[in-house]
């Protein structure tokens, strides 16, 4: 399933959203029973949670719920949360590692409750205050199952992390450059390969805007983007699939350093550059990546 390039949030409570989120097939749906849900409508949504997983399991979608930062409202949201084929929670305002190993305890448990195997569920947790991003590395130690951490890049509209940092954000985005790539390596360091960003704080029909922030994400070192609205998720499906240009070149690359061990070299010049075993890892997971995309376009036709 990993990496996964797109997260579209759907409110929870607004189940006739998910078959239009299907529609434009992102790579995971994300049941949102946090900030897009009046409080009047939170048992309405963890009601919805079932059916919306099996929906979006039958489409070939993976099933995300944001649940509530760490409470006792966690724990009703993790019950409605856990069905069969439910990929993942995302943990908002994740502070301490003990949070993370209390969510995994509590996945576990009604892992078994519901048949599923052990560690089936991922963690994601998103550090949205000042001591979360400061200690995200031991966030993404906590659990074997933190796939990676959440970060953000925002435009000019800045919200909780934002406030939180100190920073004034702006298009540009130079005064989130560092939280950014900190968030980046402390998921990798910690041993989760996967972390995303959530992208927003631009108007959401300004599509030139979204690309150059979900484009950033992605030369940050972020895996996908997690974005609020439909007309997003085509743009950051693209953004994150190697071109048919790209998977050529690396394609040629893997070629002529083939063709240079048996010749018995371990360097060969190939486009004008010198290519050695170094490069070789990054040219597989392109290629790997391309030809995986390319037949879940072939399924899907």
């Amino acid at each position: 399933m990993w990496p996964l390039r797109s997260f579209l949030f759907v409110p929870a409570h607004r189940s006739e959203l998910v078959p239009k989120a299907i529609r434009v097939r992102p790579d995971a749906v994300v049941l949102d029973l946090e900030d897009s849900v009046p409080p009047e409508h939170k048992a309405a949504a963890r009601a919805n949670l079932a059916q919306g997983t099996a929906t979006l399991v039958a489409e070939g979608i993976a099933p995300f719920v944001r649940v509530h930062a760490w409470s006792d409202a966690t724990r009703d949201d993790v019950q409605a949360a856990v069905h069969p084929g439910f990929a993942g929670v995302i943990l908002p305002k994740a502070d301490s590692a003990d949070e993370v190993r209390a969510l995994h305890d509590l996945l576990s448990y009604h892992e078994g409750r519901r048949g599923l195997a052990h560690g089936a569920v991922a963690i994601m947790p998103l550090p949205e205050t000042a001591e979360g991003l400061q200690r995200a590395e031991s966030l993404a130690r906590a659990s074997t199952r933190v796939k990676g951490i959440v970060g953000t890049c925002s435009g000019p509209v800045g919200a909780d992390v934002a406030r939180a940092f100190g920073f004034r954000p702006s298009l540009q985005g130079f005064e989130q450059l560092y939280m950014q790539s900190k968030l980046v390596l402390d998921s990798r360091a910690a041993g989760a390969p996967y972390p995303i960003a959530g992208v927003f704080g631009v108007p959401m029909d300004d599509l030139a805007a979204m690309e150059t922030l979900i484009t950033r994400t992605r030369d940050l070192g972020f895996t996908g983007c997690s974005i609020m609205h439909p007309s997003h998720v085509a743009i950051t499906n693209r953004v994150y699939t190697p071109t048919a240009q790209e998977a050529a070149y690396y394609r040629g690359l893997l070629e002529a350093f083939a063709q240079a061990e048996r010749d018995g070299l371990g360097a060969v010049r190939y486009e004008g550059a010198m290519i050695d075993y170094a490069m070789l890892p990054h040219a597989r997971s392109v290629v790997a990546a391309f030809d995986r995309h390319e037949r879940s376009k072939g399924a899907s036709t």
